[in-house]
C-alpha cells in the first residue's frame, strides 16, 4: 500500500503509476514504491509495431515467472510451470481412478512441487513421480492402497516404481511407519464374497493377524502374505471354502508365499487351539485383549522382553541353552546314590561299573570257586 505522505519531505503530492507499479514524490523526487505487484495487465508497442506485456507475471507457486513475448497475448510459460501443470493434471487423474479425496491430491501436489524444485523428475517419467507422491500420501494417511495398485493404473513394473519411491524418500528424508497388515483386511474380505458374514470373517482375520504379530510373524514380511494367511484361516473357521489360489489372486501374491505363511503359523502355539478356545481368548470386538485374567497374566508374562519376548529363533536358542544347563543330579541306574538293594540288582543285571559292578564280580568269583 502506497504511503499518503512522503517520508522525506512530508509532501502529499504522490505520483502513482499503476501500470509500472511505481510511486514517486513530486516535491523531492523520492521513490516511495517500485516494482509493485499489480493486478491489471498492460501492453506496450515497440518501434516495429509489435505489442508486448509490460512487466512480468508472478505465478501462484512463486517458482518462476511468465516470459513476455512479442505479439498481443504472446507471452508463454516457463518449462517448470508446464511441468507443474502436467503433474497436477496427472495427480487428479490417478486420484480419481483410485478414489482418493481432495486432501490427498493437495498434499501430493506439494510433494510433486518439491520433486520439481530438486530436479528429481529429470530422467524419470512424470507419471512415475506422481504415483510415488500419491503413494507416500497414502502411507502417511494409512489408507488401504498398495504400491501394486499404482503400478496397475500406470501399467508399469512395480519394482521400478518401488525403486523410485525409495530414492524419493531418501532425497526428502521421509520416514514412514511399517505397514500394518490390518489396513487391508476389510478390503480383501469384501473381494472374497463372504456376503453377510464379511464383517465376521474380517474380525476373525484381524484377531489372527494380531496373534501373528505376537508370534513375530509380521516382522520382515510383506503385509499381503500375512493378510492372505489370516483370511484363509478365518474363512475355514467360518466354514467357507476358499482355495489358496483364490486367496492368492485377491491379495496378489503367489501360492508358494501363501503356503510359507501358513507353515509359519503352523509352528506357533495358536495353531494348536480349537476354534472355541481361540474365540474365547478374545473379547467381543477386540483384537488383543483377553477375557480370562489368568490367561491375560500368563500372556503378559510371556511377552515381556525380560520373559523371552523374542523372535522364534531366539526362543529356540534359549530353550536349548536351558536344557543344556546342569541342574540337580537325578538318580541314575548304577550310580552311587542308589540304595544298596537297587545297586545290587542293577549290578547283577547289568554287570556294569560302580558298586553294582563290583558286587557282580564278587558273586561271579564266589560262584566260580564253588564250581571248581
Amino acid at each position: 500500500m502506497v504511503a499518503s505522505a512522503c517520508p522525506k519531505c512530508a509532501s502529499t503530492d504522490i505520483d502513482t503509476d499503476g501500470a509500472r507499479g511505481e510511486a514517486v514524490c513530486e516535491n523531492c523526487g523520492h521513490v516511495l514504491e517500485e516494482c509493485a505487484i499489480v493486478s491489471e495487465v498492460t501492453f506496450s508497442e515497440n518501434a516495429g509495431g509489435a505489442s508486448s506485456v509490460v512487466g512480468s507475471f508472478v505465478p501462484e507457486s512463486g517458482l518462476s515467472s511468465f516470459r513476455g513475448g512479442p505479439g498481443y497475448g504472446g507471452f508463454g510459460k516457463d518449462s517448470r510451470e508446464v511441468t507443474l501443470a502436467n503433474g497436477k493434471r496427472i495427480i487428479q487423474h490417478i486420484a480419481g481412478l483410485l478414489r482418493l479425496n481432495q486432501h490427498h491430491v493437495d498434499v501430493a501436489q506439494r510433494f510433486f512441487q518439491q520433486a520439481v524444485q530438486r530436479n528429481f523428475i529429470q530422467g524419470r517419467r512424470t507419471h512415475t513421480v506422481v504415483a510415488v507422491c500419491l503413494y507416500i500420501v497414502c502411507r502417511k494417511q494409512k489408507t488401504s492402497h498398495m504400491l501394486i495398485d499404482f503400478a496397475e493404473v500406470l501399467q508399469t513394473d512395480v519394482y521400478e516404481l518401488g525403486s523410485v519411491f525409495l530414492k524419493f524418500c531418501k532425497l526428502l528424508h521421509i520416514r514412514l511407519d511399517p505397514i500394518d497388515p490390518s489396513l487391508y483386511i476389510h478390503r480383501f474380505a469384501s473381494m472374497l464374497e463372504f456376503h453377510e458374514k464379511t464383517q465376521q470373517v474380517a474380525s476373525t482375520a484381524l484377531r489372527i493377524v494380531a496373534r501373528m504379530n505376537r508370534d513375530w510373524m509380521i516382522t520382515g514380511r510383506r503385509p499381503a502374505g500375512i493378510c492372505g494367511a489370516g483370511l484363509l484361516i478365518a474363512a475355514k473357521m467360518h466354514h467357507f471354502k476358499r482355495t489358496e489360489a483364490q486367496i492368492a489372486q485377491v491379495v496378489r501374491i503367489c501360492d508358494s508365499t501363501l503356503r510359507k505363511r501358513l507353515n509359519e503359523f503352523d509352528d506357533t502355539d495358536a495353531s494348536a487351539m480349537t476354534i472355541a478356545k481361540f474365540n474365547s481368548l478374545f473379547k467381543t470386538g477386540s483384537n488383543s485383549d483377553f477375557i480370562d485374567s489368568y490367561e491375560a497374566k500368563r500372556e503378559q508374562d510371556r511377552w515381556l522382553w525380560t520373559n523371552q519376548c523374542a523372535p522364534p529363533i531366539l526362543k529356540s536358542r534359549r530353550k536349548t541353552a536351558n536344557a543344556q544347563t546342569p541342574s540337580s543330579p537325578a538318580p541314575s541306574e548304577g550310580s552311587s546314590t542308589s540304595t544298596p538293594s537297587n545297586a545290587g540288582a542293577a549290578g547283577g543285571g547289568s554287570g556294569g561299573g560302580g558298586g553294582g559292578g563290583a558286587s557282580a564280580k564278587r558273586r561271579r568269583g564266589a560262584g566260580g570257586a564253588g564250581q571248581e
